[in-house]
């Protein structure tokens, strides 16, 4: 699109031209180019966090040590033990903490079994790492992923 029309152009018909221009990729390029420049875009549209869609996308390939696949808390879940431990959401979102916790369940598994306490200290120590850049949990799951 030249520049004068993308200027003129509605929200509607510039998300519809970015599908196109998205599907065409799709088709085209390599898919680790794609996958690239999703997140990239990801990142320049919502920052360095997890929304609820790159959160079950990650969720859906996690393999835990306790055998089962996918996430074992929903966002729900772990928003509510956050609130019960004083966890605010101030450096992070929800959906940052969900992953976390979420990680923390499938790797450490057989360290923690079913105390959900145990993922909770885990997870905050990890977010809240005053070494560690902003948007720790995105950062860590870009790296780790595939």
């Amino acid at each position: 699109m030249h520049r004068k029309i993308i200027e003129e152009a509605t929200h509607e018909q510039l998300k519809e031209f970015a599908y196109d221009v998205f599907e065409m990729l799709k088709r085209n390029v390599d898919e680790d180019v794609y996958d690239d420049i999703e997140m990239e875009l990801y990142k320049d549209v919502h920052g360095c966090h997890f929304t609820k869609w790159l959160l079950e996308k990650a969720l859906c390939c996690m393999e835990n040590d306790d055998g089962s696949k996918g996430g074992h808390w929903t966002v729900d879940q772990t928003s509510s033990v956050a609130k019960t431990n004083g966890i605010s959401f101030e450096f992070f979102n929800e959906y940052d903490w969900n992953y976390v916790m979420n990680m923390m369940y499938s790797d450490y598994y057989k360290a923690g079994g079913s105390n959900t306490n145990f993922y909770v200290e885990l997870s905050k120590l990890f977010l809240m790492d005053k070494d560690a850049p902003k948007g720790k949990a995105l950062r860590y799951y870009l790296a780790v992923k595939d």
